[in-house]
């Protein structure tokens, strides 16, 4: 068996010599500091999404990928994972505490955390956290328990399980009678909006959590907040942390409110679907790749909060970007157009379509449509509600938002391949994610674009708001300090 710990290991002489110096400057700051720049119990968080999520029950998780992101957002502020991601793709303990598999890599043991309770005081056991997971992962996972550990076993190897464990809707929750579920996260559930009522949810700060009670009392969460205003919220102190679009932060910063943003995080791609006549033919599905000034659309259209994209992941993730870099030939697009027996004058426009919910989305649209009849190649911008009831439509392009899963390439790529409709088989190695992300791109299936962070808008009451390089938030980190602060740029 393969087993993997996490003991404390001390650090050399240099390192304990620089802990000795800190504790010294620590002691010598704290003696002056006063109540007001201590970390302080109590208050509501006030936070506001533009997503509206219905539920964050992990057995009715959305397919979307955005909405699957914000849902895993707010949900884990209920849940908790047998295992963690942090900031440089490296499992880490949750639930948890350590982890072996066998040599095949088809029978995966998961010993669980003494003493952790779910929010209604229960008791986590092996036994319920299997329950948990088996609802997860589905009939081809035998999951059970032992009496300190959870098995997950299947008839194939899964090499990378505790990475998919760490991320998506693998929470382990409790249902109760009454079908509630609960979690052993820093919060509980106080109030969830309706259906159809109001889209503000509360919840409470988990008193019994394993991990330590969360500094504020409750967090109150406004979704389906409009992008374009979050920041007046701001302003006019409604909120204490917003969703800021790209195209914003430097509007915002401009205004004086905090802002803090994760690494390139989100990609934006064309996806073309070839099996249209329109766009069957490769060398005008190049051409189109090659019209798109993806620098004008990262630097302009979204105020230099965006990288120009070749490929689907950005490099600190994968490491090869640069093997992948992002070309902008109008001529060489021209000569391309030519070559496919694309006539202008005569042609259909080429039909493209994005989420008209989506501003931003919008106006990245609008300047594809632009560059693309620069190199000859007309466009209808129709737009599309996503989720709406009127019948979809039939489009030769689509323009898409997506979020990457996971800082692990292999887990990121399989995700965002399975969204699109891509093989993602096999991803074993470094060298075979290149390769499944490389055959979409140089087939001109998908056409990355752009990559961009995630963006939020801080107010000065947010004190050790922690920065999550690929994203998200830590709420329970957070506390709020006096409004008579305000000014400062304490994270």
């Amino acid at each position: 068996m393969r087993r993997i710990v996490w003991p404390f290991h001390a650090g050399n002489n240099a390192r304990k010599a620089i802990v000795a110096a800190v504790l010294l400057i620590g002691v010598a700051v704290a003696s002056r500091a006063t109540a007001s720049t201590r970390p302080q119990f109590g208050g509501t968080l006030r936070v506001q999404i533009s997503e509206r999520i219905s539920t964050i029950d992990p057995r009715q998780w959305p397919s979307e990928p955005t909405k699957a992101v914000r849902a895993e957002r707010v949900g884990s502020l209920v849940f908790d994972r047998l295992v963690r991601l942090d900031d440089h793709a490296t499992l880490q303990p949750a639930i948890a505490i350590s982890w072996e598999h066998d040599a095949q890599a088809k029978r995966w043991q998961f010993r669980i955390r003494e003493g952790v309770k779910f929010s209604d005081g229960t008791l986590l056991t092996p036994a319920v956290a299997a329950m948990a997971l088996q609802q997860l992962l589905g009939i081809s996972f035998d999951v059970s328990a032992t009496s300190d550990s959870v098995v997950i076993q299947a008839d194939h190897s899964l090499p990378d399980l505790a990475t998919e464990l760490s991320t998506g809707r693998y929470f382990v929750f409790r249902t109760a009678d009454d079908n509630s579920i609960s979690g052993t996260g820093p919060f509980r559930v106080a109030e969830w909006p309706a259906a159809q009522g109001s889209a503000k949810a509360v919840f409470a700060a988990n008193e019994t959590c394993w991990a330590g009670r969360p500094f504020v009392d409750k967090i109150e969460l406004v979704m389906g907040a409009d992008p374009e205003m979050q920041a007046n919220a701001i302003s006019f102190d409604q909120a204490d942390v917003v969703e800021l679009p790209a195209s914003q932060v430097r509007r915002a910063a401009q205004r004086g409110i905090r802002t803090v943003s994760s690494d390139p995080v989100e990609l934006l791609a064309l996806v073309v679907d070839d099996s249209r006549p329109a766009v069957k033919d490769a060398h005008l599905r190049q051409a189109i790749s090659l019209a798109i000034d993806r620098a004008s659309i990262a630097d302009v259209i979204l105020q230099k909060q965006g990288v120009a994209a070749g490929g689907l992941l950005p490099n600190w993730i994968s490491g090869y970007a640069h093997l992948l870099p992002p070309t902008f030939d109008l001529p060489r697009a021209k000569d391309l157009l030519a070559a496919s027996r694309h006539e202008p004058s005569r042609a259909v426009p080429l039909v493209l379509i994005y989420d008209s919910g989506d501003a931003e989305l919008h106006v990245v649209a609008d300047r594809v449509a632009v560059n693309l009849r620069e190199a000859g190649i007309m466009v209808q911008v129709p737009g599309q509600s996503a989720g709406g009831k009127s019948k979809p439509t039939v489009a030769d392009l689509r323009l898409v938002r997506h979020q990457l899963a996971a800082p692990h390439p292999a887990t990121a790529v399989s995700e965002l391949l399975n969204s699109l409709g891509e093989a993602s088989a096999g991803l074993e190695t470094l060298e075979k994610v290149y390769d499944a992300e490389r055959a979409p791109i140089e087939a001109y299936r998908v056409i990355p674009l752009v990559h961009v962070p995630e963006n939020y808008g801080l107010s000065p009451q947010v004190r050790d708001w922690m920065r999550p390089r690929w994203g998200g938030w830590r709420l329970d980190d957070v506390w709020l300090g006096p409004p008579a602060t305000a000014g400062g740029n304490s994270q």
